[in-house]
Formats: structure tokens, C-alpha cells, sequence
């Protein structure tokens, strides 16, 4: 089989042309809809994320449903809890159940407010309502309305 000097018809060459444009086109499409879809992490979280990894957070808690599940997901915890709330915790760790006397490790005001920005910009993350609340909260929340 000899190829030499054939040439390509003008609507093989279109064809190839557009394409080319379109895989183009959609390569651009998805890069875009990535940037858009994913913000910057803050300095600040960046920091609180490497708190989260540095005291082993994930060995209990769990983050976008990812991580341990002898705890509470935290992905929304800043949409459930108060940040006051949240400090004074970190602060002044109460034991973990079942146990008495291990706490969670207190953080400094310096760490709270970098796990802070971190657990404010994993709350921001489109979860599309998941993790569902716990069925205890859900149970709460309904007898709270009903009073």
C-alpha cells in the first residue's frame, strides 16, 4: 500500500478542522465550569487545614462525609453552630463520650480562628444537602417547632 502524494479532500480537512474546535471548545468549557466551581482556599484555612491534619481530626470526624464516623460530620458545623460556640469548644474541650477524662486537644485562640476559616470555607462547598442531618437533631428540631 503506497500513500505517497495523496492529498486530503476540503471536507476532510473541515472535518478534522471543527473537530478539533469542538474538543477544543469543550476542554475550555470544563477548565472554566473546574475554576468556577472550586474558589481559592483562603491563607487561613490552608492553615486550619493542616491543623485538622496535624491533630488527626479525621480519625473521629468526618469532612464531606470522608474521615471518621465515631463523631459528628463537620462539614456544616458553622451552619449548626455559633462561632462563639465553636471557640469556647476549642478552648475548653469537654471529655469525649464515653470516656471521662480524654478531650479533644484545646487549640489556642490563633489555631481556633485558622480551624474556624478552614470549617467556614469547607461549609461554603455545594453539597447538595449531604450529609442529611442526624435523625436525633431532626427528632430535636421538630420538637422545638412543635412548642
Amino acid at each position: 500500500m503506497h500513500c505517497e502524494g495523496v492529498l486530503m479532500k476540503p471536507a476532510e480537512i473541515w472535518l478534522i478542522c471543527i473537530t478539533l474546535a469542538a474538543l477544543s471548545l469543550f476542554a475550555l468549557l470544563i477548565f472554566s465550569s473546574l475554576v468556577r466551581i472550586t474558589p481559592p482556599m483562603p491563607p487561613a484555612a490552608v492553615a486550619g487545614s493542616k491543623l485538622w491534619r496535624e491533630y488527626g481530626c479525621m480519625e473521629c470526624h468526618s469532612l464531606l462525609s470522608s474521615g471518621g464516623y465515631s463523631a459528628l460530620d463537620l462539614t456544616k458545623i458553622i451552619s449548626q453552630r455559633t462561632e462563639a460556640e465553636l471557640r469556647q469548644f476549642f478552648a475548653q474541650p469537654p471529655p469525649m463520650p464515653p470516656h471521662s477524662r480524654r478531650t479533644h486537644v484545646g487549640l489556642t485562640a490563633e489555631e481556633s480562628e485558622k480551624m474556624l476559616a478552614f470549617l467556614r470555607y469547607v461549609n461554603k462547598i455545594d453539597t447538595r444537602n449531604w450529609p442529611p442531618p442526624p435523625l436525633v437533631e431532626e427528632k430535636r428540631s421538630k420538637e422545638r417547632q412543635n412548642r
